[in-house]
């Protein structure tokens, strides 16, 4: 793998190759590593369905393949207990050898998706009636707002946070428009 005895600088290459996409990783780059293979983190996918494996979430490595838990057993046929020299689990962290320096750490951190949330016509309506009325709602009326739409009061305060920028957004193009003309 990295030999050399000093560590490389940020601007330096290492000379290391994902095993997924073939591009050179990076000093700052996050990755995952299974058995000699290293990847970068968004590299770290299944082959079949191509989704991206987390801390701890168990995986095989067939030919250099990645493969998630559903799609090996799918694959081979076998019961849901994996053998286990196929089976790896995606390690915690990281090689620390090339994880960026602790000042910049937690802007690299992966983070988990969330759900993304999605709006019924009926609260919609009602958040933007609301929103007519008052574009900046005091915690109290959010707190009102966001029990009569079922909806926990910080989405509803992001929506408000959102509609504010969207309207200020397009207060600027038509601004921009009318100069136009």
């Amino acid at each position: 793998m990295h030999n050399t005895e000093e560590s490389p600088t940020p601007s330096e290459p290492l000379d290391i190759k994902c095993c997924s996409c073939y591009r050179s990783i990076q000093s700052t780059d996050w990755i995952r590593q299974a058995k000699q293979n290293v990847y970068h983190l968004a590299c770290f996918s299944c082959d079949v369905c191509k989704r991206q494996l987390s801390t701890g979430e168990e995986f095989a490595l067939l030919d250099d393949k990645i493969l998630c838990k559903l799609h090996y057993v799918e694959q081979l046929e076998l019961p849901a207990s994996l053998s286990e020299n196929h089976v790896l689990h995606v390690p915690p962290t990281p090689r620390p050898e090339i994880m960026p320096t602790p000042d910049v750490d937690s802007w690299n951190k992966p983070r988990n998706k969330r759900m993304r949330t999605s709006f019924s016509e009926e609260q919609v309506q009602v958040l933007q009636a609301n929103f007519e009325i008052d574009a900046n709602p005091d915690s109290a009326e959010l707190e009102r707002i966001a029990s009569d739409v079922c909806l926990p009061k910080r989405v509803t305060q992001v929506w408000f946070q959102n509609s504010r920028a969207r309207q200020k957004k397009q207060q600027q193009q038509a601004k921009i428009h009318g100069m136009d003309n």
